[in-house]
């Protein structure tokens, strides 16, 4: 029997990739990312198959890649990195790491559709890889949001809308366009109603799809689902004698409710006699005032003005949106005015909607009597929404009937004004750009030095237990003549140790709205800008024995911010804080099930429950308030690298417990710990259970953190 003998071309190729493979490492030692890049690309094509290559040799190939995608993202060569990722995946198809890191790039250039394929492969790879699970929840997220949920969940608001397009389709109006259809709640109503024929319009390809899976699921066969924006269409798609539609925001203007109205009356209708769901609306605006909620928008902690030597200044928000939504029956609100009704629309009147829509010119002017004394900080909108003459809901927080699925709308002034009970102030309400805008008329002006910057800066100059240990840490440091950065998104401590002769600081700005607010602290402090350096990015350059480096460790949504994780090399650094904590309690809440999980029974049991939950996740960040109610102490979780622990816990109220609340016990430095629970600034994190758990007391629980990287997962 002949022996094998090694062919010439088996020779010259193993001797090529391993010519090659030298060369690779040889680049990676240098951190020549493209020379390395090149040659372990060359390596993996010049065996038969790259999986023969050894694990540790991927391994570091995919750690290559990554560093890659990192490089070029942040010179925004799109084209490169896509090339890169690509070509590793070509190589590597199943690698989970290369899949999550395309995946979660694409996702933030808002290619969502590609992102979630990605990052659905990595999943099904690798279903115990935290990153790549936790990023395309993010992804679900986006395309199905949070208010959605609520919205669903809102029976009130269902049942209500059932009852209307009930009464209209047994009037004989049973041609129905549904427009901005949803998952088609609305249309499921009407298509249950003997004789209809129902077109649904949704413009949203995810909740496009969602509503053919759930016409599907309920058997319904006499609805037409289009993929498109309502006022796109130039032509009737079928007979219709019966609008439906629930395109309304929490200032009913901003979802461009009026403009698809009229477009819909105008074009998608096909009779003279015709009815629309709902059929008009009555806008409502009163004075607030909130020390709660203004905290939120304006500087008004006295200790961090004075910290910074700062008098007759005005910090506010900087927002391009004209209102925020909050929920006033959870604020500490007094209502500092009456109650006046700006708008009564009736959707029939397309003269009326027109005037409102094409004149520029178009406001009114409003007359609000003061029924209080004191400060007036904002002006608060909600709205009745009238579904036919004899049905109609309300977001009206006074009303114990009001509809929980829209909020108030909340428009701020940037100077609180003083008012006297009995005086009357002038207010004027225009809609522009489909949006609500309220300005305050004929205001004094003030003798202040005015600036908008990002709500993170307000908010942590209005923490007073924040800025409490920051100026407690202040002076361990002073006259140290040490290098200084800080991260945080105000840089407080960098600003007092300025002031007291440190060596130079350094502040790469996170938001660009805030530099002509940190110049002009500089100036008020007497600070050389040569001592204290803003920067885009973090740049400094060793030669210091010692600097101070000082993280912000967590994001204002309850995260963990990358740099918590980075460690320094210039000399013998000094990291603030020194340790973070996790703090994790049972609880429960039933705001948790309304924002992340539907209920068949408030969908009038119409099946859908099923498929949207499959949007929902088992975590909600960036709570800033929530009502819940305790069942445990909490149990502190150090953070101290990847992996997965656990935690034992004793049940000291009997009760169902539906989530696991999270925040943060920062260590800044030796004595001085910050907790993120009532935080002004920070927010706080819920991981919710997929059922809810029977707790007896003195019942054991085992609570179980995984994490990796910034990437973290609780559960029971």
């Amino acid at each position: 029997m002949a022996s094998r003998v090694p062919r010439l071309g088996d020779h010259q190729k193993k001797n090529n990739s391993l010519f090659y493979l030298k060369k690779a490492k040889q680049a990676c030692v240098k951190n020549d990312y493209a020379e390395a890049y090149e040659n372990f690309v060359l390596y993996f094509e010049s065996l038969n198959d790259p999986s023969e290559s050894t694990a540790a040799v991927q391994t570091v190939f995919t750690k290559l890649v990554c560093k890659m995608g990192a490089v070029l993202e942040e010179t925004s060569n799109i084209e490169e990195l896509l090339k890169c990722y690509i070509q590793a995946l070509n190589l590597f198809p199943d690698n989970y790491v290369i899949l999550n890191n395309l995946g979660a790039y694409m996702f933030k250039i808002s290619e969502i559709d590609i992102a979630r394929r990605y990052l659905e492969r990595a999943v099904k790879v690798n279903r115990n890889y935290l990153p790549a699970e936790i990023n395309l929840m993010h992804v679900k997220w986006h395309q199905i949001p949070r208010w959605h949920f609520r919205m669903l969940n809102d029976k009130s608001r269902n049942m209500a809308f059932e009852a209307a397009i009930k009464s209209i389709i047994k009037e004989g109006y049973r041609n129905v366009i549904d427009i901005g259809a949803g998952c088609g709640l609305l249309s499921l109503i009407a298509a249950h109603m003997p004789g209809t024929s129902v077109v649904a319009i949704e413009e949203n390809k995810q909740l496009y799809n969602m509503c053919l899976d759930i016409l599907k699921k309920n058997e319904v066969t006499n609805v037409k689902v289009l993929h498109c924006y309502s006022t796109d269409i130039e032509e009737p798609p079928d007979k219709c004698n019966l609008l439906v539609t629930e395109v309304f925001d929490c200032a009913l203007f901003g979802e461009r409710a009026l403009e698809t109205i009229y477009h819909a009356s105008t074009v998608l209708r096909t009779e003279e006699d015709y009815k629309i769901v709902p059929c008009g609306a009555k806008l409502y605006v009163t004075g607030i005032s909130s020390q709660d909620l203004i905290k939120r928008h304006k500087w008004t902690l006295d200790k961090s003005l004075q910290l910074l030597n700062l008098q007759n200044v005005c910090l506010t928000e900087y927002d391009l949106e004209p209102y925020e939504a909050e929920t006033l029956i959870e604020r500490d609100v007094k209502y500092m005015t009456d109650i006046h009704q700006v708008f009564d629309i009736d959707f029939y009147n397309l003269e009326q909607i027109s005037e409102i829509l094409n004149d520029d010119s178009y406001e009114k002017l409003i007359q609000l009597r003061c029924i209080e004394e004191g400060e007036l900080h904002a002006f608060a909108v909600w709205f009745d929404l009238n579904l036919t003459e004899c049905i109609s809901i309300t977001n009206n927080p006074l009303d114990e009937d009001q509809v929980t699925c829209w909020e108030q709308a909340i428009i701020y002034l940037d100077h609180p004004v003083q008012v006297v009970k009995g005086t009357i102030i002038t207010i004027k309400v225009a809609v522009r750009d489909c949006g609500l805008n309220v300005t305050l008329v004929e205001t004094e002006a003030g003798n202040h030095t005015c600036f908008k910057v990002s709500k993170e800066v307000v908010t942590f100059l209005n923490d007073q237990k924040l800025v409490d240990c920051i100026a407690a840490l202040a002076p361990k440091f002073w006259n140290t003549n040490l290098t200084v950065v800080d991260n945080n998104s105000c840089p407080l401590l960098g600003f007092l140790l300025a002031k007291n002769n440190c060596s130079t600081v350094y502040h790469p700005i996170k938001t660009e709205a805030d530099r002509t607010f940190f110049e002009y602290v500089l100036s008020a402090n007497h600070i050389p800008k040569e001592r204290f350096v803003i920067v885009s990015e973090l740049e400094v350059t060793p030669g210091q024995e010692t600097c101070i480096f000082f993280f912000d460790t967590v994001n204002v949504d309850g995260s963990l911010e990358n740099c918590c994780f980075k460690k320094n090399e210039i000399g013998s650094s000094i990291n603030i804080p020194q340790s973070l904590s996790i703090m994790v309690q049972l609880i429960s809440s039933p705001y948790i099930e309304f924002c992340n999980r539907v209920d068949d029974e408030n969908v009038l049991e119409f099946k859908i429950a099923d498929v949207i939950n499959e949007y929902s996740g088992y975590e909600h960040p960036n709570l800033e308030r929530l009502m819940y109610t305790e069942h445990s102490p909490p149990v502190k979780f150090q953070l101290d690298g990847d992996g997965e622990k656990s935690k034992d816990i004793i049940v000291t109220r009997k009760g169902v417990s539906n989530a696991l609340l999270l925040w943060y016990d920062i260590q800044f430095y030796d004595d001085i710990v910050y907790s993120t629970l009532n935080s002004m600034h920070f927010k706080k994190t819920c991981f919710f259970f997929d059922e809810p758990k029977e707790l007896e007391l003195g019942d054991g629980v085992s609570i179980k953190m995984q994490t990796n990287g910034t990437y973290m997962k609780f559960y029971i």
